[in-house]
């Protein structure tokens, strides 16, 4: 664990910290597009209209 102890100081961590959020964020949001584009699909191979739900509102 020698290899963490720079890491761990606070010149690196006002660095660290925020390219870890953004990273964080962008896979999260990629994430959750994926998931819907896959959600979309199933429900056209099931007969589904994807939009249907969108109309009624």
């Amino acid at each position: 664990m020698d290899w963490l102890t720079p890491l761990l100081t606070e010149d690196v961590l006002v660095y660290l910290i925020p390219i870890i959020a953004i990273i964080c964020v962008f896979s999260v949001k990629g994430a959750k597009v994926y998931f819907r584009h896959v959600e979309r699909l199933e429900m056209i191979r099931n007969g589904i209209d994807p939009d249907a739900d969108r109309e009624e509102n």
